[in-house]
């Protein structure tokens, strides 16, 4: 192993975020590889200069958002996943809560007196932060209404019609719950006025967007420093009134 062989895997590749993962995958492997001694050395640490992605700045209109919520369910009955995803994005752009952290909501021990008490999966081995999203009537309502539709009335605020967890904690994904967002989408797409698909980050970088001031964006989003706020999840565009004219 080279660094010349990463950096033509890197070029050769068409997905350049995935290959950037799948480097830091690797990278991590041969480090694991030096530390348990099957390895003398890592072959490319500190040996090279990738580029990395610029942040996505896709920011989620007002508009879309009501399109969103007023897509219907199928008359036939079907699935409820529509409504199910559509209190999912309410209480998303409320809280800013990220995907992981909220399907592995359960309301017997994260549902307090004075909020929801939350901590985040990727700092629970490092800071162990904590962050308590204080009840508001709004947010008690959308919560009422995420447990009302639940399919089974299991200790999960979403779950599988199953009534198991949408996180696979062994594959530390949520690839059930990505399904069901894809279907809507594709939905989205198909009957309402939108056009451009957004992702659960983006409803995440809204939340933080339209958060009256950066400080309360970094802690909804309970972020250790501001500056990752700012650079990847504040996208709105800003509001600047031109200077008056001195000169005619």
């Amino acid at each position: 192993m080279r660094p010349q062989l990463v950096y033509q895997f890197l070029d050769k590749s068409p997905k350049k975020v995935a290959a950037r993962r799948a480097i830091a995958v690797l990278s991590h492997a041969f480090t694991k590889a030096v530390e348990w001694g099957h390895a003398e050395r890592h072959p490319f640490l500190g040996q090279m200069r990738l580029a990395g992605s610029p942040p996505r700045d896709r920011y989620v209109e007002d508009w879309e958002i009501i399109e969103c919520l007023s897509l219907q369910r199928h008359r036939t009955g079907g699935s409820s996943g529509v409504p199910i995803v559509q209190a999912y994005i309410r209480i998303k752009l409320l809280t800013g809560i990220s995907k992981g952290d909220l399907l592995r909501l359960r309301p017997s021990t994260d549902f307090k007196d004075d909020g929801i008490h939350v901590q985040r999966r990727k700092v629970k081995k490092s800071s162990g932060k904590r962050t308590v999203y204080l009840w508001t009537p709004e947010l008690r309502e959308e919560i009422d209404r995420a447990l009302q539709l639940r399919p089974k009335k299991v200790d999960w605020l979403f779950c599988t019609r199953n009534g198991g967890s949408y996180f696979n904690e062994t594959r530390d994904d949520c690839s059930g719950w990505d399904s069901v967002w894809q279907r809507f989408m594709k939905r989205v797409l198909t009957e309402t006025k939108v056009k451009d698909s957004f992702t659960d980050h983006d409803l995440r970088a809204k939340c933080a967007s339209d958060a009256e001031t950066l400080e309360q964006a970094r802690a909804l989003l309970s972020h250790a420093d501001s500056r990752t706020t700012k650079r990847i999840y504040r996208r709105r565009p800003e509001s600047v009134l031109p200077l008056k004219a001195r000169f005619s």
